[in-house]
Parts: C-alpha cells; sequence; structure tokens
C-alpha cells in the first residue's frame, strides 16, 4: 500500500473517532438541555447509527489531500465545499433515518452538525499542534544530538 494511501486512511480514521464522539457529545447536550434531562431514552440503535454518521462524515476529508501545497484561498474553498458535503451528507442521512419531518426541525439538525463541525476543527487543530509541537522538539533533540557528536 502506497504512502499516501497510509496516510489518507488514518485520516479517514482519525476524523471518524473525533466526529463520531462530538457527535455523540453534541446530541446528548442537546437531548439534556432540551429534550428531558438525564432521562432522555436512547434507542439500541443509536451508537451504530452515530458510527455510521462518523464514517460518513469523514470521507468527504479526503478533499483536503493536494497533490501540491494548496494556496490559502483553495484550502479555504475546499472547507467551505467540505462543511456543505458533510451537512447534504447528514441531511440525507438523517432523512432516510427519520431523524427529521419538517423543515424547522432539519434546520436544527443542520445546526448540529454545525456544532459538531466546529468542535472537530477545534480537537483536530489542537491534535495537528501537539503533533508538530512534539515534532519540532524531536528534530531540536536530534539537531542537539548530532551537534554533540560531532564535537
Amino acid at each position: 500500500m502506497s504512502e499516501n494511501v497510509k496516510s489518507m486512511a488514518r485520516v479517514i480514521i482519525m476524523q471518524f473517532f473525533i466526529i463520531t464522539v462530538c457527535a455523540m457529545f453534541v446530541i446528548a447536550a442537546s437531548n439534556t438541555l432540551f429534550s428531558g434531562g438525564l432521562n432522555y431514552p436512547i434507542d439500541a440503535s443509536f451508537p451504530w447509527v452515530m458510527m455510521l454518521t462518523g464514517v460518513l462524515g469523514s470521507l468527504p476529508s479526503l478533499l483536503f489531500f493536494f497533490r501540491n501545497e494548496p494556496t490559502k484561498k483553495q484550502f479555504y474553498i475546499r472547507v467551505i465545499i467540505h462543511f456543505f458535503a458533510i451537512e447534504a451528507v447528514i441531511l440525507i442521512e438523517g432523512r432516510i433515518l427519520g431523524w427529521y419531518s419538517t423543515f424547522g426541525n432539519m434546520l436544527i439538525i443542520a445546526a448540529m452538525v454545525l456544532a459538531v463541525y466546529a468542535l472537530v476543527w477545534v480537537f483536530s487543530y489542537i491534535s495537528e499542534k501537539t503533533l508538530a509541537v512534539n515534532i519540532n522538539k524531536a528534530l531540536q533533540n536530534f539537531n542537539n544530538d548530532e551537534d554533540d557528536s560531532e564535537e
């Protein structure tokens, strides 16, 4: 398997877990605040539906694989396309699974998708920033070791 395919698979898997956890958090918070508190009944299919949503929501992340380094404009255009692709996929899934039947309820689901999207970006940013800091520290230690061995 090529390194590019492995990298894409890693991103999809990471996004799957982040999306699934964030979706569960937003749904749990919404149900707690607006639908009966902590006693809200949860169907046994809920974990499976959340995992399906995580898979469907992570696939558009492939839009962020560029052959060449993108310009800021290209990146932001893909972010916008990415968001609307996820909104469309999740709203279609929601319609098929009966999450909403009215336009108002669809808007609520769309707002929840936006909240999950924002949380995923925050967690992804933190994860990538931490990775970058760790790589920089490792490179600095490597360079220090190289300098020490030359003396």
